[in-house]
């Protein structure tokens, strides 16, 4: 009876010591096939950030994160797609798109995402290029998208380029699909950016693809319009185009200071109030200044109704504009609009806002009384962070 008890034991010994070798092979599997975790990103400086509460196109940006990439995926291929040529001031430049193709999979079908437009000489000498991630973001699966166009002012003539996440120039979509933009001409006879990426401006391309500024301003720059928001409504800032110094500029500055001379502001029209424009339900009332200002005199209460009639006549706002330099775009690991040109108003100012109220003209800025004439309450995302 001694050797089968001592069988047994053998037996259960090699059984307790196969199954701890196999279970430290699954632990090791396992830890090998997990993906790397999330580490915190800083915002890289010079990201699209709004200032002080101007409403942006929001774009996101793809976490920097490292993770194994499936065996069943399938392969990225590269193609190219070549824009132009574009004539500027008697050269010819062509915008190369590189461009990678996903294969259909059982999720999602074939695409095609742009991640690097160059602008080329008739040499084929790359005289500039960006870099973009092939998705936009995964989670929706969006592509960079890029289109190029001949700029054409009153005192000079450039290259426009636009991208964004899955744009459309045919169907216009500024809440969630707005191109942006980068400016090229001639300086010294040297093609170069006038600045980074920039908010999409109103001018569209004509029946033969040509852009056309708003008009002149002075003997060598032109003017673009920029529709910036402030989260409760929307303005219309003028952009100085320098054809002759390859720079982009606010529009020429108002002598006008508020009353005391605390800071300059200039007046704005306001781009299309009905679109978002929402009745007052109840009988309240506003705060009317006659210039403004709250220094300026002590304000009028001015009662509002739901068949009140309201018109918003104009607006007036310090604006900055802040410019990295456009000469070194990002690199490929850096986020495509790092060198975002940005404008908004000044920090610690308001935008005034002028009304007619029931034939009473005058002038309100808080946000008691705009919601008070029907403007809608600003999104979180529209706030300074």
């Amino acid at each position: 009876m001694k050797v089968p008890r001592l069988v047994v034991i053998g037996l259960l010994a090699v059984v307790v010591i196969a199954a701890a070798w196999r279970a430290a092979r699954t632990r090791a599997f396992d830890q090998a096939d997990r993906p790397l975790a999330a580490q915190p990103v800083a915002p890289a400086q010079g990201s699209a950030k709004p200032l002080a509460r101007v409403q942006q196109p929001s774009v996101s940006q793809p976490p920097a994160v490292a993770t194994q990439t499936p065996a069943a995926a399938p392969l990225e291929k590269e193609t190219e797609e070549r824009l132009g040529p574009f004539a500027i001031s008697g050269n010819n430049y062509t915008v190369v798109l590189r461009k990678k193709h996903l294969a259909a999979t059982e999720d999602a079908g074939a695409a095609d995402g742009v991640v690097a437009m160059e602008i080329v000489d008739t040499a084929g000498t790359v005289l500039y290029r960006r870099s973009f991630p092939l998705e936009a973001d995964p989670q929706s699966e969006t592509f960079w998208r890029v289109f190029a166009h001949v700029l054409s002012g009153t005192n000079g003539k450039g290259l426009l380029v636009k991208s964004g996440p899955d744009i459309d120039e045919s169907v216009p979509d500024p809440e969630s699909k707005a191109p942006y933009e980068q400016i090229f001409g001639l300086v010294n006879g040297k093609l170069v950016p006038f600045s980074g990426p920039f908010f999409a401006t109103l001018e569209k391309p004509d029946a033969s693809g040509v852009v056309r500024t708003e008009g002149a301003l002075g003997s060598q720059a032109d003017e673009l319009r920029m529709a910036l928001g402030t989260g409760r409504f929307v303005m219309i800032v003028p952009i100085r185009l320098d054809w002759a110094q390859g720079k982009l500029m606010l529009g020429p500055q108002c002598a006008e200071t508020a009353a005391g001379g605390a800071h300059a502001t200039c007046q704005y029209q306001i781009y299309d109030p009905s679109a978002y424009l929402q009745r007052p339900k109840a009988v309240t009332f506003v705060r009317l200044y006659s210039t403004p200002d709250e220094k300026s005199g002590r304000a009028e209460r001015v009662v509002v109704k739901p068949v009140s009639q309201i018109e918003f006549l104009a607006c007036r706002a310090d604006m900055v504009m802040k410019q990295p330099d456009a000469s070194s775009p990002p690199s490929p690991t850096d986020w495509p609009l790092k060198d975002m040109l940005q404008v908004g108003l000044a920090p610690n100012t308001d935008a005034w806002l002028q009304v007619r109220l029931d034939g009473k003209v005058g002038w309100i800025h808080s946000d008691e009384d705009l919601a008070a004439v029907g403007l809608p309450e600003p999104k979180p995302e529209d706030q300074q962070p």
